[in-house]
């Protein structure tokens, strides 16, 4: 539907995908902006996703590398989008590094987890594999945030439920001048969509999946 798609003073100039994974979102960025950076710190994954993009004539480019030190000049993004990714980082670094590399007045938008998807993960056991077990995995976040709230020592390659309250504060704090956030699904500035949210706000009272839009 073209009505959907951005007017021109929503396309962005310039636009990062952090931690693009097999390249699933950066596609649709790629087509609704003027240009686009991928990063990933799997080269694996890079290598699935430029193997996907490889047909269309607007090529990505891509780049591998850590949120927590981006290999981008200051002030070089109109915006920044990433999903479900910055939980596997030192987040305080990489929002740090995503406020660093924006440009003024740019724009980040992520996708994050509470505790609440930890909760679910561990009693439902959702998307466990014969490689993955999904109770295992929401101990370990739920252990290892704690630890980290208690010696501020993160572990390296461990995944850590984050908080509303937290993102708001620390994100003032670093000097957006804006933050919004809502639970995933309920962040809509277009009136033509209809709202379907992928997770329940809350499991157990807590938070589960929420989306962050900020403005430098």
């Amino acid at each position: 539907d073209s009505n959907l798609y951005p007017s021109d003073d929503l396309i962005k100039k310039l636009v990062l995908d952090a931690g693009c994974g097999y390249g699933q979102w950066t596609m649709s960025l790629n087509d609704l902006n003027k240009e686009v950076y991928a990063i990933d710190f799997d080269s694996t994954k890079l290598k699935i996703a430029k193997s996907l993009l490889t047909k269309n004539k607007k090529f990505p480019k891509f780049q591998h590398g850590s949120l927590e030190n981006l290999p981008f000049k200051d002030e070089s993004f109109d915006a920044i989008f990433s999903y479900s990714v910055l939980y596997w980082t030192n987040y305080e670094k990489s929002l740090k590094e995503f406020f660093r590399i924006l440009k003024p007045s740019g724009t980040v938008y992520f996708v994050t987890n509470g505790i609440g998807w930890s909760l679910y993960n561990l009693f439902s056991g959702h998307s466990s594999a014969n490689d993955f077990n999904a109770r295992i995995h929401a101990l370990k976040t739920i252990f290892s945030t704690i630890k980290y709230s208690i010696t501020k020592k993160r572990d390296v390659g461990q995944s850590h439920y984050m908080s509303k309250k937290w993102v708001n504060n620390f994100m003032k704090e670093i000097g957006f001048k804006s933050v919004i956030i809502k639970d995933e699904g309920y962040l809509n500035n277009h009136e033509n969509i209809t709202l379907h949210p992928f997770y329940k706000k809350k499991f157990f009272g807590t938070t589960n999946v929420f989306e962050v839009l900020a403005q430098k």
